[in-house]
């Protein structure tokens, strides 16, 4: 759980905290100046479901992988692969691991019969890694429930709210990568 959302709920369980009710059996959400350094910080409660949705979005890949059987690492592969075929060496790069993990994670698929390491269209002396249809199978058995409802919470949007949500999800987005670079 991140800071803020640790110190969002200590303040709610403050008594005498300042609070502002945050709609039908939502916790009270503090008034503001959370995070040290940022008085302008209030939290709301579009800033609190997104903290929410954050830390939500952490642990998704650890229980679906544990579901289906697999790393989380394997899992993250498989996502990949979905893609296209991937080289191994661009693979760890994705996963953010040594090419000898990323080797072991890929032995690991192809024992499961979810990929495959295939010569290089293009050329014979590299490799690929291609997901095979029970590694597209297991991901979209697992994610096809959270895909559908994805997919109809957003069909149910107005072009207009659809607009306002993309451009707070840029925001969020360009807030969260302003961290990385």
């Amino acid at each position: 759980m991140s800071e803020i959302s640790t110190k969002r709920r200590d303040a709610s369980a403050t008594p005498g905290a300042a609070t502002r009710p945050g709609g039908a059996g939502a916790p009270d959400l503090p008034e503001g100046g959370l995070v040290p350094g940022v008085p302008q910080w209030r939290t709301t409660p579009t800033l609190a479901a997104l903290q929410e949705l954050v830390e939500l979005s952490e642990t998704v890949p650890a229980t679906v992988a544990r579901q289906a059987g697999l790393s989380t690492s394997e899992l993250h592969s498989l996502r990949h692969l979905m893609r296209g075929p991937i080289g191994p060496v661009e693979l760890s790069r994705l996963l953010g691991v040594t090419s000898a993990a990323s080797s072991g994670v890929v032995d690991r698929l192809v024992s499961h019969g979810h990929a495959e390491r295939r010569s290089h269209p293009g050329d014979g002396r590299r490799t690929e890694v291609v997901i095979t249809d029970s590694g597209r199978a297991e991901v979209l058995a697992r994610m096809r429930p959270m895909f559908e409802a994805l997919a109809a919470l957003d069909a149910s949007l107005a072009d207009d709210e659809r607009a306002v949500v993309e451009r707070y999800l840029r925001g969020a987005i360009d807030a969260m990568t302003s961290l990385t670079r």
